[in-house]
């Protein structure tokens, strides 16, 4: 009996320390692929007719504002003021009436003084996944720049890029690592869950729906 138990743990050591350094190859793996396409600010080499900026809520649990959302917001119409790109899709959740992280980019983007005709709504990015696919099978659109951190845009290049899509990156200001790391404890497990979606999984979009083309009334 006690010979079972060493070995179990034993197992279950090696385990656990194959799984840690294989999340650790993956993560870094995920960078080093997406890295290239993601642009600097001061040098924007690439415009494209399209931005996909990622939801996030637009306030925090505590009720302050959620700097994620609004940095993201500051990124995503820069781009479009300056016309590196000329639409923005904005895609995030939106499951209950009273969560809907696309009516509150809008509302956002607004504010800030960009035209509504040059903002397209997608209710139903519910993963990072879903709004990429969505971008390219929904929305028509095969090149487009990825508007978030650099640690979620990293991933999200990595979908695209599997998917054929040629995506780039625009990282809009992060948030000290005090205040968001356990979003970076996440964002380590949402990579190892992106490859078995990918490569195992073959995992589609929730939902799909009609075509909805951008720039067009």
């Amino acid at each position: 009996m006690r010979i079972k138990v060493k070995t179990y743990i034993k197992t279950s050591i090696v385990l656990g320390i194959l799984s840690f350094f294989l999340t650790l190859y993956i993560n870094s793996y995920v960078s080093e692929k997406s890295s290239p396409y993601i642009l600097e600010h001061d040098n924007m080499t690439v415009s494209c007719k399209t931005g996909l900026l990622l939801g996030t809520s637009n306030y925090l649990r505590s009720g302050a504002p959620n700097p994620y959302f609004t940095n993201r917001i500051d990124a995503a119409t820069k781009l479009l003021k300056e016309h590196d790109i000329e639409f923005v899709i904005v895609s995030g959740d939106n499951n209950t009436n009273d969560y809907n992280e696309p009516k509150k980019m809008y509302q956002a983007l607004v504010k800030q003084g960009v035209n509504k005709k040059n903002i397209v709504l997608d209710y139903a990015g519910f993963r990072t996944l879903d709004s990429v696919i969505r971008a390219k099978e929904v929305f028509g659109q095969d090149r487009f720049i990825i508007i978030s951190q650099k640690f979620h845009i990293e991933r999200a290049i990595f979908i695209a890029r599997y998917h054929g899509i040629e995506a780039y990156g625009y990282a809009a200001e992060d948030v000290p690592f005090e205040k968001g790391y356990w979003v970076k404890y996440r964002e380590v497990l949402a990579r190892v869950k992106m490859m078995l979606d990918l490569y195992v999984l073959k995992t589609s979009p929730k939902f799909l729906g009609k075509e909805e083309k951008v720039g067009e009334e």
